[in-house]
């Protein structure tokens, strides 16, 4: 029997009435844009991060763009990401005529590093964007010694904690992706930034709108990125699941960890209460392990095989040393994860691994 990487088809049929009912409901009632769907889980959602507003953009990489300019980021300064993540935090930065400054990352939990945030900052450093990297908190509480503003990447992170709160509450704003394969997704694109700064949700609100308060009236230079009705509707629908799927995401990581921690594989260091959004080993023999495990019918991906500062879209942003990074990127394999893995896949995805081990020993 097949097993899937991800979960995006059997969500849905778990709840296919549900959100079958909450699509007819949009149709029928005529309103497909801003309407009161979106307002109410805006709220709803905000409330859950612990913040005061949500602002439902087109999605995640929106969210970024929307809050750097938000928080007062302008063409030339720069802007301090990773270089383990996925493009789209840098080209948020790009994307605004910003400059991304590539920051290198923690070998043991993955993170941007709080001391290198220190380093590289200069004079026209305006802001931070930590990523919770497959959904495992940043460390913001020294990242803030920085003195800079920060805009949370928590695309991976819904319902993830850390000592200082739930990701999502801790910067100036954090941006959250509902992509199809997100712990809480919709099916197609959609975003959200939040945030209990009254100036910044109210700047956002422009800036998703063309400007306008009002139609027709622009206020500033904004664009068209919104959160439609439609998906908001589903949105709402999954949220009411997602902490239980994050509770059973826990429980299969603590089976993967229980299960290797005596084999010779790194594993991402705990720093909170990771969502469990993804579930990465490292190994100088991942080519290897991936190969036999694609034999063994246990799919597995790579999160992310190149580093942000080695990829030539962003090669005018200069070099940048992240040796971290680079050495991580050589080794990272994702094993299935989602909440709808089955027990047996589970045992399986474990016994297989163990095998490889076996072998190569």
């Amino acid at each position: 029997m097949n097993m899937d990487f991800n979960d995006v088809r059997l969500r849905y049929e778990s709840l296919s009435d549900e959100i079958d009912d909450a699509i007819r409901g949009v149709l029928s009632g005529g309103r497909y844009i801003l309407g009161p769907v979106v307002e109410a889980f805006e709220d709803e959602f905000a409330r859950y991060c612990g913040t005061e507003k949500g602002i439902g953009v087109g999605s995640g990489t929106d969210a970024l763009k929307i809050g750097l300019r938000a928080i007062g980021v302008r063409p030339g300064d720069e802007v301090l990401v990773p270089a383990l993540t996925a493009p789209a935090t840098a080209i948020a930065v790009a994307a605004i005529g910003a400059r991304p400054v590539f920051v290198d990352v923690s070998l043991t939990d993955f993170n941007i590093l709080p001391d290198e945030c220190l380093e590289r900052k200069t004079s026209r450093t305006k802001a931070i964007i930590p990523v919770h990297l497959f959904g495992m908190p940043a460390h913001l509480k020294k990242i803030a010694k920085a003195g800079l503003p920060i805009l949370e990447d928590a695309a991976q992170a819904q319902g993830s904690d850390a000592n200082w709160g739930r990701c999502g509450s801790f910067g100036l704003a954090a941006a959250f992706s509902f992509y199809p394969t997100k712990n809480l997704a919709t099916y197609g694109d959609g975003g959200m930034l939040v945030t209990s700064d009254a100036m910044i949700a109210e700047t956002s609100k422009l800036l998703r709108n063309y400007g306008q308060r009002e139609n027709y009236s622009s206020k500033i230079l904004g664009e068209n990125s919104r959160l439609d009705e439609l998906h908001a509707a589903i949105l709402r629908v999954n949220f009411r699941q997602l902490d239980e799927w994050n509770r059973r995401r826990r429980a299969i990581a603590e089976k993967y960890r229980e299960a290797f921690h005596e084999l010779p594989l790194g594993l991402q260091a705990q720093t909170g209460k990771s969502n469990d959004h993804l579930f990465v080993v490292t190994t100088p023999h991942r080519d290897q392990l991936r190969s036999y495990l694609e034999e063994c019918n246990v799919p597995t991906l790579i999160h992310y095989p190149v580093p942000l500062h080695r990829q030539k879209a962003f090669a005018e942003f200069g070099p940048a040393r992240c040796p971290n990074a680079e050495l991580l990127c050589s080794r990272v394999l994702s094993l299935p994860m989602h909440a709808f893995l089955l027990d047996a896949d589970v045992g399986r995805v474990i016994e297989s691994v163990h095998e490889f081990f076996k072998r190569k020993m």
